[in-house]
């Protein structure tokens, strides 16, 4: 088969134009298109791809020359071939040197097909180069724009010269291109400090070894700035001598950046809080030392692991919901949870998760810092607690002192019933309960003020062995013979200066306690011991102050306590036993007075495993004092002048009605301002004052001090049902002024007046403490 050839024939001739396609046709199958002007061939141009154009030399409208021109003004390469009917040297060289590629003689075409063929490889040739040369150009342009606007800085050096920088390198340094090309030298961009090291380097490169070189160093800007900058190099040749082609890079930012990343991390790493990173998809891939040390599982058990391995399980499902709905909506999460150490101990976190967001606002993964707040939630509570009981302690205060005041009259009143009537009397069985309820309300308000720490006492330095041993036997009868009482003193032990009652009341509510809690029989285990409380035993027990105690134990080995018993186990009226048994009031009384002899108390128990109460009562270096009990005897009746000061009225009355009857002469006011007045009028008449200690205007002890100036030696006597804050009884008390507590009995009343008039003889048996 033929290979086809598109042929343009420019002649006046159609018999020629036959004569050369009939010569074309023993080689090829041709496509022919004959023209004889100039506008036809241009038609002819535009309508077809010709692989080869023959043309007549001379025509009367065009001419071949004419033809040539043509195509060169076109910018058409075209192989070009000359016929003519007789054709001379001369025409034939003007043909040539226009751009025929040949010429013919029209008699003569033998040479045509072998002219042809000729023109079509070396078109060919011309056309691949053509192209060659187009991609070239359309490279070297693609190339020089991306040198031009490369976002890097691009340099050529040669003999430490730059022969060439696009915009960017000169912009690094603060200049324009033609300040720098041909008119810098390297060093001159560098900083004094690292031009030995450049050096040194761009020397090891162009030695024999070396193919490339990468470093950091320091570079200088148009006006001196300093600037951290990375350089990469290779070898080349410009103009057959050695040079260095390479980037530049101005790492200022990222070294400050990287900076402050080293900061951020030296900071996460040493934080006091817990940090942890996850994928979107919660799976660990950071944690921090903290992190490490709180959990109790080290970093390679954690990484590709989900945080779902601390949970306890005390987090309800719809919680964790919305914590993740939260976080995966690109909000922050904040809250708190209980989980799980490696070890199984629960834990108390405060959290706050959020999501990190790439710049496209892309949730890419979520950050959690934790903070470990099982400590500080203990601290709270035992707050709560602390502040539960005062206020509770502040209302039963206030109770008990409304209640003395009552008492004193309800009890008062009874007694004086009781000896108004016969044994035989119908009225005086009634009389005789009234009283004996009077007294058991007068005991549980006794407890009340214990708790609320403001029961008066009178503090005496004492051997707490001595006080366990006084009523050992009576503990024995208080638990019963089914439980067995053990005591294990230390002879050695130190003194304890505090109301010798109260250490009693201590014991036996601690016993009565471990007896309720061991009702199948068991052990009550009784110790006193030295003890040194540090700062460390402070610090985990709040409330507790470092200093020499001595350390009284009960231990029972009954049903134990959980944790919820033992946050309310001081609260008064609180109790786990049967409606019945007991007032609840038995360890918030010891609860009382421990506080309020400055003592702390440790509570050790769990279900099923007994329970410790150890009590720290601190250690005093003083002498021990003697306990005196006053004999039982009739007081005589006496006939001297008594100021009695009573804000309340019931109380006032009770007491004047029981003097008067003993024969004493009784002034009487309810207002210490008005006692004052009645002091000035009969002064030289008045033996003793009777006041309460807690009153409007004016306090009973204030109240003393300004009669004692105006009539010094003058006897007080104090009566109150509960201490002030605002006076130290426990001074008042050791200067020896006379005391009498609400609600008193009248019995008492009269013989404590007696005593301090001396209308008594009083004897005394002496007690070691």
């Amino acid at each position: 088969m033929k290979p086809p050839l598109r042929v343009l024939i420019i002649d006046d001739s159609p018999d020629d134009a036959r004569l050369i396609v009939r010569e074309l046709q023993h080689e090829f199958d041709p496509v022919v298109d004959r023209v004889e002007t100039s506008e036809e061939m241009k038609s002819a141009l535009n309508a077809e791809n010709w692989d080869v154009v023959i043309s007549d030399y001379v025509m009367p409208q065009f001419s071949g020359l004419s033809a040539l021109k043509l195509l060169h003004q076109l910018n058409i390469d075209l192989p070009f071939i000359m016929v003519s009917g007789q054709m001379g040297e001369e025409v034939a060289v003007e043909s040539m040197r226009a751009g025929a590629r040949d010429y013919l003689i029209k008699d003569n075409l033998t040479r045509l097909i072998p002219a042809i063929k000729r023109e079509l490889k070396e078109a060919f040739v011309r056309n691949e180069r053509r192209k060659a040369e187009k991609a070239l150009h359309a490279t070297e342009a693609r190339f020089q724009s991306l040198v031009e606007q490369s976002l890097v800085g691009i340099y050529l050096l040669q003999d430490g010269i730059f022969s060439y920088v696009n915009p960017k390198f000169a912009r690094i340094f603060g200049y324009q291109q033609n300040e720098l090309i041909e008119s810098k030298t390297l060093l001159d961009l560098v900083a004094e400090s690292d031009r030995n090291k450049v050096i040194e380097s761009y020397l090891n490169l162009l030695g024999e070894n070396a193919q490339s070189l990468h470093f950091n160093f320091q570079g200088k800007r148009k006006y001196a700035k300093i600037i951290d900058l990375e350089a990469h190099g290779a070898k080349t040749e410009l103009n057959g001598k050695p040079a260095v082609i390479g980037t530049l890079l101005d790492i200022t930012e990222r070294k400050r950046a990287e900076e402050e990343l080293r900061k951020l991390w030296r900071a996460v790493e040493q934080s006091p809080v817990s940090v942890v990173i996850t994928d979107t998809e919660g799976n660990i891939e950071y944690v921090n030392p903290k992190f490490t040390a709180v959990s109790g599982y080290n970093e390679q058990e954690l990484l590709g692991k989900n945080p779902r391995i601390l949970q306890a399980g005390t987090m309800k499902a719809d919680e964790y919901k919305q914590m993740w709905e939260t976080i995966t909506a690109g909000k922050e999460w904040h809250g708190e949870y209980h989980n799980k150490k490696k070890n199984g101990e629960l834990f108390w976190e405060s959290a706050s998760i959020s999501a990190i967001k790439n710049t496209e606002g892309q949730i890419t993964h979520y950050v959690g810092v934790k903070e470990d707040i099982t400590e500080r939630k203990k601290s709270i509570e035992q707050l709560r607690q602390a502040q539960k009981m005062e206020a509770i302690g502040q209302l039963a205060g206030g109770i008990a002192h409304d209640f003395n005041n009552l008492l004193t009259i309800i009890n008062g009143y009874s007694t004086l019933l009781l000896r108004s009537l016969g044994i035989d009397s119908p009225q005086h069985k009634e009389a005789e309960q009234i009283l004996r309820a009077g007294e058991r309300a007068a005991d549980l308000t006794r407890q009340l003020l214990s708790f609320s720490r403001k029961q008066i006492l009178a503090p005496k330095v004492l051997n707490i062995n001595t006080q366990v041993k006084n009523i050992e036997k009576m503990l024995c009868r208080l638990i019963g013979e089914h439980i067995t009482l053990v005591t294990n003193m230390d002879p050695d032990v130190g003194l304890i200066k505090i109301d010798p009652g109260q250490v009693e009341q201590i014991i036996m509510n601690l016993a009565v306690n471990a007896r309720d809690a061991s009702e199948d029989g068991g052990r009550i285990v009784i110790e006193t011991a030295n003890a040194e409380l540090d700062d460390e035993f402070a610090a985990n027990h709040p409330g507790s102050v470092p200093g020499s105690y001595i350390m009284l134990s009960v231990c029972d080995n009954g049903m134990g306590m959980s944790e919820d018993v033992k946050r309310r186990l001081f609260e008064p009226f609180f109790t786990t036993k049967e409606l019945g048994r007991g007032t609840g009031l038995g360890l918030a009384t010891v609860y009382g007075i421990v506080k309020q002899s400055g003592g702390y108390i440790d509570i050790t128990s769990e279900l099923e495993q007994g329970a410790t109460f150890k009590i720290f009562l601190p250690r005093v270096h003083q002498q021990m004092d003697t306990i005196t009990k006053p004999s039982t005897e009739e007081v005589p009746q006496g006939s001297q002048t008594i100021l009695v000061v009573e804000d309340e009225p019931g109380v006032l009355n009770l007491v004047v009605h029981t003097l008067n009857k003993q024969g004493y002469n009784v002034l009487e006011t309810t207002d210490p301002l008005e006692a004052l007045e009645i002091f000035d009028q009969h002064q030289t008449e008045i033996d003793l004052v009777l006041t309460d200690v807690v009153m409007p205007f004016m306090s009973g002890p204030k109240l003393a001090e300004t009669l004692t100036q105006k009539k010094p030696g003058i006897k007080i006597i104090f009566m109150s049902g509960h201490t002030d804050d605002k006076i130290n009884f426990e001074k008042i008390l050791e200067k020896g002024v006379p005391f009498l507590a609400k609600p008193f009995v009248n019995g008492s009343l009269v013989k404590k007046v007696g005593h301090a008039l001396g209308n008594d003889a009083i004897r005394t048996e002496t007690v070691k403490a």
